[in-house]
């Protein structure tokens, strides 16, 4: 789990607090631009390694994992675009890189993805293909040295992603968005293992309807209780992280 913070029902009304967390491999990718730099290693892995990392993130922070997966552009998602932006992106691309990347694909996907092409560079890119033979490596290569020259040109303006796939858009603060997302969505756990929580518990449910419904305003006093004080600890992290950051800008330019 991304984090856990567990709180006795003694500490959550004045008495030290005793908390744990558990740090996972989000955590240096929080900071601002980290997100970009996780996707960026995400799109350039091979599947079953993108997948590892994917459930590995999961396994921290579903919500990071579900933005991420909706963001990661893969060469299927962009075949799938409007012809009018494919020729901005096959324009551009070295004609053997992308040859290489439509080798072996159906005849049928091969015309249709071509067809956005002027007749001559249309013709030039369908004599690559028959001329060379690339390795699956090689393909999976220049796939990826697609998608990377994509990005750029999401970066440069060339592509919009708003007008081609919103659900792309990757916003300047998304890392605070998703680090508040994910407390938010964060279960609470109280820890009620004390000697003094055991008997204040059992006071309150061993009584009558009344005894009950005060049980359950204390319970929920203490989940708001908790909300807050991780509201807290996810603030006091941002902050840490931004010294950090420039304690290092600090060494550096010493």
């Amino acid at each position: 789990m991304y984090a856990k913070i567990i709180y006795t029902v003694n500490s959550l009304v004045g008495l030290p607090v005793s908390d744990t967390l558990s740090m996972g491999m989000l955590d240096r990718y929080k900071k601002k631009g980290g997100f970009a730099q996780l996707l960026q290693l995400l799109e350039t892995s091979p599947l079953t390694k993108r997948e590892q990392f994917l459930g590995l993130i999961a396994g921290e922070s579903p919500v990071w994992e579900d933005a991420l997966r909706k963001r990661i552009l893969t060469i299927e998602k962009v075949y799938s675009w409007d012809g009018q932006f494919l020729v901005e992106i096959f324009s551009r691309v070295p004609p053997l890189t992308l040859a290489n990347a439509l080798h072996g694909n159906p005849a049928e996907q091969i015309e249709q993805l071509l067809a956005t092409l002027p007749p001559i560079s249309k013709r030039k890119i369908t004599d690559l293909m028959a001329e060379s033979n690339p390795t699956p490596a090689e393909k999976s290569t220049c796939i990826s040295k697609i998608l990377s020259e994509v990005r750029g040109f999401i970066a440069q303006g060339i592509l919009k992603l708003d007008k081609i796939d919103p659900e792309l858009i990757v916003p300047e603060n998304i890392e605070e968005i998703l680090s508040t997302t994910a407390f938010q969505s964060a279960p609470v756990e109280l820890d009620f293992h004390t000697d003094d929580a055991k008997s204040s518990i059992g006071a309150s449910a061993g009584g009558d309807k009344d005894m009950s419904a005060a049980y359950q305003q204390e319970v929920d006093f203490f989940k708001r209780k908790v909300n807050q004080l991780t509201s807290e600890v996810n603030a006091l992290k941002h902050e840490n992280t931004v010294l950090k950051d420039r304690l290092a800008q600090i060494k550096r330019i010493a």
